[in-house]
């Protein structure tokens, strides 16, 4: 059986005994040569379908010997006691399982250091990478720790890893895809095509991508978080194009694995001489591999580089044998060498050959690289959009430039521009201010919002972080927001809505609060929430915009910022923010759908400026006169649903964080309400 044939005939028999499975792997097992690089397991191999929750049921075959039957269950009853489920880290949706993989068409990527890798396209259009680990004898708590380990790791320069799978026969991680290919195959070309063009600024973007995401692994786990695997066929290039870095923890996960040190694969000649064993792996190793990477990428020569008939020199012996002027003349690939800025190729190179020193010690810090390389290439190299997966890069920052522009607003945080791209792509760019925060913690709070996955919450596109420019790329909600539409808007006159869509509005924006508060371990919080960040679906529903964005400006900018009205009264500055004063926002978006009012009702009078407090004022029997918004009127049989809602919003009003309901609470009873109403 080939390679690729084995692991994913192990991975499936770990995972699903069932009657057609076992019978097709015996009498229908395709030969070595008729497996092609790409094949799909559910049109060559698994062409019948299975179910995971009944082994046991219908099946096809129902005319096997009844030997065949009895092997079977013996086989499912000791499979299923080590079977466990694909487990997603935290902050990813389950947006597949592990049926979906072994469904999927896939290729076989290659086979490396600590496993082999397959791409796995699956039906709702997911492409992932799936490694198969040669880990032994690990305990499920252990692979589990260092699962979470390398899970929390979260940088746009390191490959983040998505799921991961324990049984006692396989184990398995998820990745991206990266669509590009590795750095190795860009370099030298993969078996049967010719090597890709890479001019001087990709490969810098690749050195410096790679530098920040080494750097960003060593800073982990108190500073002691070690790669071990550092080599071009583990760099891949993230939207952006700079290098992302992959494999992280897996020669760890050896170390833990066994206490026999296994030898690592000097033939590559990636790994430091002092590294005879996944043992003697460092933070000072990584650093001398990434300076076997740049060599790479300057000369475009392979570590272990021929040098005649009989004779391979590796990279650091090659470049250390040429001296002052035939160093720099004879050492960088010729493609690079027609680039004008020799010094800074120059510089690169002494980087470089200070990382790969023999003595460990002499080597620089991975911080100290970044930095300066940055420093190098900082008039350089500007930065791209990054756009989130499943967001095609249709258009580029110099589109965005390009288009026609509207104001939409100006809010708390910035202000948003309506975009018309000459594609006839429609965005919405929203411009920061008053975010000053590092590029890795920019970065790190993009990553969050941007893995929010619901329908009730508006879908960050793209991010661009520079300097003191941030943007944030979003989908355009055509009908405007749910505060244009109550107050109107630049000239324009507000439009009646009905009690059916003031309904939708309210349960959509409910459902997308309460699943922002599912997310980081049910600690995530809006912080913004007010009509002028909702927005309707297709289908009508309120969508909440602006997520997570509190957290990113100064702790001053509540307490002046137009959303004063929505302010819960405990909220002093961005770090009183939580779950409960999201609540209370959303109890004021409640009352402006009721009553059609504004939050801010008058500017002269402090003390009765505030939506809130005139709903307080007024007696419960004048409720029905004069608090609702006298569009509501014109519809009938709603009074009960009106003041449903309404107790609903004194509730989430109450002064008393604890005593707010919370907003898995508030979708159960505005879906209950909207249940009993028959147009919602």
């Amino acid at each position: 059986m080939s390679n690729i044939y084995d692991n994913w005939e192990r991975l499936v028999g770990a995972v699903i005994r069932r009657e057609e499975l076992w019978q097709m792997f015996h009498d229908r097992s395709p030969s070595v040569s008729s497996i092609p690089s790409d094949f799909s397991l559910d049109s060559q191999v698994l062409d019948v379908p299975f179910d995971f929750a009944s082994p046991g049921g219908s099946s096809p075959y129902h005319e096997q010997p009844p030997s065949a039957v009895e092997n079977l269950q013996k086989k499912e009853t000791s499979a299923e006691k080590e079977v466990s489920k694909l487990v997603f880290v935290q902050g990813f949706s389950f947006a597949f399982d592990l049926e979906d993989m072994l469904r999927s068409t896939s290729q076989f990527l290659g086979k490396g250091t600590f496993g082999s890798a397959y791409m796995a396209a699956m039906d709702n259009g997911i492409t992932v990478v799936l490694k198969t680990l040669n880990v032994v004898n690990i305990s499920e708590k252990k692979f589990r720790q260092q699962m979470e380990v390398i899970g929390n790791v979260r940088h746009e320069n390191v490959c983040t890893l998505k799921a991961y799978y324990f049984s006692k026969d396989e184990k398995l991680t998820v990745y991206d895809h990266y669509s590009n290919g590795s750095v190795s195959a860009m370099l030298h070309g993969k078996i049967g095509e010719n090597r890709a063009p890479l001019d001087w600024e990709t490969r810098l973007r690749i050195a410096l991508g790679a530098a920040r995401g080494i750097a960003h692994i060593h800073k982990q786990s108190s500073g002691k978080l070690v790669h071990g695997n550092i080599k071009s066929s583990n760099i891949f290039l993230n939207s952006q194009q700079y290098g992302c870095v992959s494999d992280l923890g897996l020669a760890s996960m050896i170390q833990l694995a066994s206490m026999i040190q296994l030898p690592v694969m000097r033939t590559t000649r990636h790994h430091a001489p002092e590294v005879k064993n996944t043992r003697n792996v460092s933070q000072a190793s990584d650093v001398y591999s990434f300076g076997i990477l740049v060599l790479e990428l300057l000369t475009r020569k392979s570590p272990l580089h021929a040098i005649g008939d009989n004779e391979v020199l590796d990279l650091v012996k090659l470049v250390n044998s040429l001296n002052g002027k035939e160093r720099t003349a004879d050492v960088f690939d010729v493609e690079i060498s027609r680039n004008r800025n020799k010094k800074q190729r120059a510089k690169m190179l002494e980087i470089v050959m200070s990382c790969v020193a023999k003595n460990p010690r002499k080597r620089p810090k991975m911080d100290l690289v970044v930095k300066t390389m940055e420093d190098i290439t900082s008039n350089q190299l500007q930065p791209k959009l990054v756009f989130f997966e499943g967001h095609n890069p249709d258009f580029g920052l110099e589109d965005m430039l390009q288009a026609s522009a509207e104001v939409l607003g100006k809010g708390t945080f910035g202000t948003s521009y309506k975009a018309t791209l000459d594609n006839g792509i429609t965005i919405v760019i929203k411009i920061l201010k008053g975010v000053i925060v590092t590029r890795e913690e920019f970065q790190k709070q993009m990553e969050v919002i941007g893995r929010k996955r619901s329908k009730s919450v508006a879908t960050l596109m793209a991010y661009y972080y520079w300097r003191d420019e941030k943007l944030m790329v979003y989908d355009y909600y055509g009908a405007g927001s749910v505060s244009s539409m109550l107050h109107g808007q630049f000239g324009k006159s507000k439009i009646c809505l009905d009690w059916e869509t003031r309904l939708r509005i309210a349960v959509g924006a409910a459902r997308g609060i309460a699943h922002i508060h599912t997310q980081l371990g049910q600690n995530l919080v809006h912080g913004n929430v007010k009509t002028s960040n909702i927005f309707l679906t297709a289908q009508g529903y309120g969508c909440v915009s602006d997520v997570g964005l509190a957290t990113l400006v100064s702790t001053t900018s509540v307490l002046h910022s137009r959303s004063s009205g929505y302010r819960a009264p405990e909220v002093t500055d961005t770090k009183k923010l939580s779950q409960a004063s999201d609540v209370y926002s959303f109890g004021v978006v409640l009352l402006e759908l009721l009553t059609g009012k504004p939050t801010i009702l008058s500017e002269d009078n402090e003390k009765a400026n505030q939506l809130v407090m005139w709903v307080a004022s007024i007696g419960r029997e004048k409720w029905s006169a004069e608090l609702f918004d006298i569009e509501l009127f014109k519809y009938q049989n709603i009074g009960e649903a009106m003041m449903k809602v309404l107790q609903i919003a004194l509730d989430c009003v109450k002064s008393v964080p604890e005593h707010r309901p919370k907003m898995l609470e508030v979708v159960r009873m505005l879906e209950d309400i909207g249940g009993t109403y028959s147009g919602a």
